[in-house]
């Protein structure tokens, strides 16, 4: 391809990507001098046009006039990518300054020695470069960044950590949740949440609204542009460039990265830009799509890929849900159980401490949203016998008493669960879309087994009236939306794409950040990982950068 050849400046470093990677690489790299272009495939959210306070009839009414809340979410249509029909993959991508921290799950959790280690102890694909005593300073760094809530509570499988806000308080469930897992032997805990519990670093915090899947319109959670990219530009070194859909890394004569192609979301111009540095920070499959299509002499096989590394090794989570009454809540009078959008407690990995041998690897934890008095019951409405009056009165009489739990399990790294782009359709901008090729094996059904045995155990120790469920059922495939792997660390060039930094093996002067680095899965949400490690990654390169080695 001929690429527009235009006169502009070579930056210091060019970021691909304005969420938790892209975002905690430009704020680093500028409040150390740096300066920083950034490339967002989208523009800046109106906070003050946020939906967080809609009632359901004005939901209804101001959709009637033809309005619409912001569009977080990018259409399918509108940049496709390719799964197996039998065997789908959710892909899940929010284009616009932040990413997806403007809507996530905002749990934050610590990765451990159990994880770290994982496969250094069951022989499984390739061990991390990188332990937690490497990572802790990181992760303590983060949340007094951030201000993550959380309690005191400190496990092999989840360390804690002395900077947590104050937990939000169990709702009514959630604390007979807890006390029917304690008595079968099983830990439940305050959750870890990136959201503000007190007022912290001059920012509000959250009135437990509970609408945080519509995007905060006060800032209380976490979300890359308001934390990051807003103080970063304040430092006048960075410069962002909306609707900057990234298409390719490229290379100079000497196999370094030289700068980056993209298009104009909306004209579809095609323009590059030039720098001494790229940092890749697009999600884990758009971060790794851009790798594969940056193909040269040098790299044939897409850019330090030499070793067929990129793009294999794809990993997600596997996750059910299992849902109950308990009886201790039934006809009781309806608690108000806003607080944080989503749950208050956590389930730890466990299994790793109980006698005797597993017929399988890693291990699992649990979620337990939609426990209590919460919207959105007619999923669970449809499922109770009766219609009329007696149908609305045994809904009023469950309401308060529904608890429910969302186990995920770690899926383990296998070369043919993949992204490739060789032979797929091109986009609208000309640019082949990615290929995914991903499903379990035999360890998660074999852990299937255990999880579901576990979410059942706990419901009933709870007494709970246990909805029916399908035994061995799972979520669509990517659901978790928890990619990783792709483009893997490791101390081994031959095996890994990265060092521990998230530096190229091959190319020196380009950086990997986001998820696609991680080594393994785990059960747990990434984003904490992700930031911790991007500011971990970014530190060695300003320092790389001071040195004059890149």
């Amino acid at each position: 391809m001929a690429y527009v050849q235009e006169s502009r400046p070579v930056h210091d470093v060019v970021v691909i990507g304005s969420g938790a990677a892209g975002g905690m690489a430009a704020w680093n790299l500028t409040r150390q001098g740096v300066n920083v272009l950034l490339l967002d495939a989208g523009t800046k959210f109106n906070r003050g046009g946020f939906w967080s306070h809609v009632k359901p009839w004005q939901y209804r009414e101001r959709a009637a006039r033809g309005q619409k809340p912001p569009q977080f979410y990018v259409d399918k249509k509108e940049q496709p990518y390719e799964t197996d029909p039998k065997n789908p993959f959710d892909l899940i991508r929010v284009w616009g300054r932040g990413g997806k921290t403007n809507v996530w799950g905002r749990v934050s959790l610590r990765y451990s020695d159990v994880d770290f280690e994982g496969p250094a102890k069951d022989g499984w694909e390739i061990p991390w470069p990188i332990r937690y005593k490497d990572i802790a300073p990181y992760y303590d760094k983060v949340d007094q960044l951030i201000g993550v809530c959380g309690g005191d509570d400190d496990q092999d499988s989840l360390p804690g950590s002395k900077y947590h806000l104050p937990a939000a308080a169990p709702r009514c469930g959630e604390r007979l949740m807890q006390k029917a897992a304690k008595s079968i032997g099983i830990s439940i805990v305050a959750g870890r949440r990136a959201v503000l519990t007190k007022d912290h670093n001059g920012r509000a915090k959250c009135h437990f609204c509970g609408a945080c899947g519509r995007g905060c319109d006060i800032g209380a959670f976490f979300n890359s542009s308001d934390y990051l990219l807003e103080p970063a530009y304040l430092t006048k070194r960075l410069q962002i460039i909306d609707n900057a859909v990234a298409a390719r890394v490229l290379v100079d004569d000497k196999g370094l990265a030289s700068g980056v192609q993209y298009f104009d979301r909306y004209t579809k111009q095609e323009r590059v830009v030039y720098a001494k540095r790229v940092v890749v920070a697009a999600s884990c499959i758009d971060s790794t799509r851009i790798l594969l299509n940056s193909k040269s002499p040098r790299f044939p096989n897409g850019i330090g890929n030499s070793n067929d590394v990129i793009g294999r090794y794809l990993t997600e989570q596997v996750r059910f849900h299992m849902f109950g009454f308990v009886p201790e809540l039934m006809g009781g009078k309806t608690q108000n159980d806003d607080g944080i959008g989503g749950e208050h407690i956590y389930m730890p990995r466990f299994n790793h401490r109980l006698p005797g041998k597993r017929d399988y690897l890693r291990g699992y934890g649990a979620q337990f949203w939609n426990t209590g008095a919460q919207p959105g019951l007619g999923f669970w409405a449809k499922m109770l016998p009766g219609f009329g009056v007696d149908l609305k009165r045994d809904i009023k009489k469950r309401f308060p008493a529904l608890v429910a739990i969302h186990p995920y399990g770690e899926v383990l790294p296998r070369k043919e669960n993949r992204v490739t782009v060789d032979g797929t359709a091109n986009d609208q901008y000309g640019v082949p879309v990615a290929r995914l090729s991903y499903n379990i094996g035999d360890n998660e059904r074999k852990m299937l087994v255990d999880m579901y045995d576990t979410a059942e155990s706990i419901l009933k120790a709870a007494k709970a009236e246990i909805l029916p469920f399908e035994r061995g059922w799972i979520d669509t495939l990517g659901s978790a939306i928890h990619e990783h792997g792709t483009c893997r660390m490791g101390a081994d060039p031959k095996r890994s794409a990265v060092n521990g930094f998230g530096q190229m093996h091959e190319v020196k002067n380009c950086f990997v950040v986001d998820g696609s680095i991680f080594t393994t899965a785990s059960e747990k949400n990434p984003t904490l990982t992700i930031l911790a490690l991007a500011w971990r990654g970014t530190d060695y390169m300003a320092e790389q950068i001071k040195k004059g080695n890149i």
